[in-house]
């Protein structure tokens, strides 16, 4: 018995890995999946420089589909590089997690993870929110075939006719003014000013929100909307507190 624990131990050191992420989407997803004995070397420990990332000798550099290409040119040399891609469905998001474990040898972990997560996201229902228009800095909205529109729709919201069937649109102030969704989603706006942020503060936008039922989702959940899913639906759902 004592060969049999001492073999295991052994062939999880030698299998451990170092595994750096240049997406801060990935510092804490990563973890939740891999195994406890790997290493996850977070943005915020070599705030994605050069230098830095090569130092820590990673074995394998995991990176989302918006990155420095110049960065990942010049990390190729240094370690395997592995990238999960832009999703724009729930399939497509579980079959870029599938090939990525798959790679890096952990699939049976990330297929529990993909379990936990459609078993928590399925516990959200948006139905009761009639329908629905996300909002974003610059006057952008998601449309039906984006992720989040794909999201929202699979868990009952109606989007708002403006939305349009493509991903990113751009809307007109007056086009928004003559929209009538019931429930408006506020996502990415700061506290701190940005000219990217000016036309939310319009009166006669401040007018029609103020007739909404109007919830906010944080940048930070936004920004990795796949991969926290189901923050991005708690978030809509608690009403914005």
């Amino acid at each position: 018995m004592t060969i049999v624990v001492l073999a295991a131990l052994w062939s999880t050191a030698v299998n451990a890995k170092t595994i750096a992420s240049i997406n801060p989407c990935l510092d804490d997803w990563l973890p939740q999946w891999l195994p406890s004995t790997w290493q996850v070397l977070p943005t915020t420990e070599h705030q994605q420089r050069l230098e830095a990332i090569v130092l820590s000798e990673p074995d394998v550099i995991v990176a989302g589909s918006f990155v420095n290409q110049q960065l990942l040119l010049a990390l190729q040399d240094h370690a395997e590089i592995l990238t999960l891609p832009y999703v724009s469905s729930m399939s497509d998001w579980r079959n870029a997690v599938r090939r990525l474990a798959t790679e890096l040898q952990a699939a049976s972990a990330a297929e529990q993870w993909l379990w936990q997560q459609q078993q928590e996201l399925q516990s959200y229902r948006l139905d009761d929110l009639g329908e629905l228009l996300v909002l974003m800095p610059n006057s952008y909205t998601w449309g039906a075939n984006s992720w989040v529109g794909q999201l929202l729709h699979t868990h009952g919201a109606r989007l708002s006719p403006i939305a349009g069937n493509g991903e990113l649109v751009r809307l007109q102030l007056e086009q928004l003014l003559a929209s009538e969704p019931d429930t408006v989603i506020l996502e990415g706006f700061s506290q701190s000013y940005g000219r990217s942020q000016d036309w939310l503060w319009h009166d006669a936008v401040q007018h029609w929100l103020a007739q909404r039922h109007v919830v906010e989702v944080d940048g930070d959940i936004a920004g990795c909307a796949d991969y926290r899913a189901v923050d991005y639906l708690h978030s809509i759902t608690r009403g914005g507190d």
